[in-house]
């Protein structure tokens, strides 16, 4: 009896991420055209999640999150076994399980429990953004040492400095305008999930 080959299962986590990252640009792109009422530019995402597709836009952000959590841990069973990070797999399990907080949460305007929701959202959409990027700078770094994960590392580390950069670069600059530098921040942290996921299906394909 053939024994399964030893990455079948980290491909499916990898394929599950790049329909995510395309179903979230794709969604996310068109809200900052069908919601004319708000401006791009100082708006940010989390503004997209109530009102006309805001269903559309927390669907998004609900599959994101399942995808971070089979990123996690594909992620780290195709790194090499000596490299292995089990803190950038709880952080990018984390951020799974904080973006649902993060959407819902958006829901309770205008309600009883506004203060509550907005403080917890916060809370959830900061976490997200420090887990994120960590995580994609560890494993990046682990990466860039892994005889199999060394080929074509460049552009995920550069991706993931770039993207951490422009999230600090929001709090030693806060009159930069908000909703732009913070969709700017997520544009480049899904950039960096899709290429992260293709490097793994390269990987394992080259195994």
């Amino acid at each position: 009896m053939l024994s399964p080959h030893p990455f079948s299962q980290v491909r499916p986590a990898a394929r599950l991420m790049i329909l995510a990252v395309t179903a979230f640009a794709v969604v996310c792109t068109a809200a900052q055209f069908w919601r004319t009422d708000l401006d791009p530019v100082a708006v940010p995402l989390s503004a997209y999640l109530t009102g006309p597709g805001g269903l559309y836009v927390r669907a998004v952000y609900d599959l994101i999150a399942i995808a971070l959590l089979g990123f996690a841990w594909g992620s780290y069973r195709v790194t090499t076994a000596p490299l292995r990070s089990g803190l950038a797999s709880a952080l990018f399990a984390g951020a799974g399980l904080a973006l649902p907080v993060v959407a819902t949460t958006e829901l309770f305007a205008g309600g009883p429990h506004e203060n509550l929701a907005r403080l917890t959202h916060g809370l959830a959409a900061q976490a997200t953004f420090l887990w994120l990027s960590f995580g994609m700078l560890l494993l990046a770094n682990r990466w860039r040492r892994d005889p199999h994960m060394a080929r074509g590392h460049l552009p995920g580390l550069a991706l993931a400095w770039l993207a951490t950069a422009v999230l600090w670069l929001q709090v030693f600059a806060p009159g930069l305008p908000h909703g732009l530098m913070q969709k700017l921040t997520i544009a480049l942290i899904v950039l960096w999930l899709g290429w992260a996921s293709r490097h793994m299906m390269r990987a394992t394909h080259s195994r």
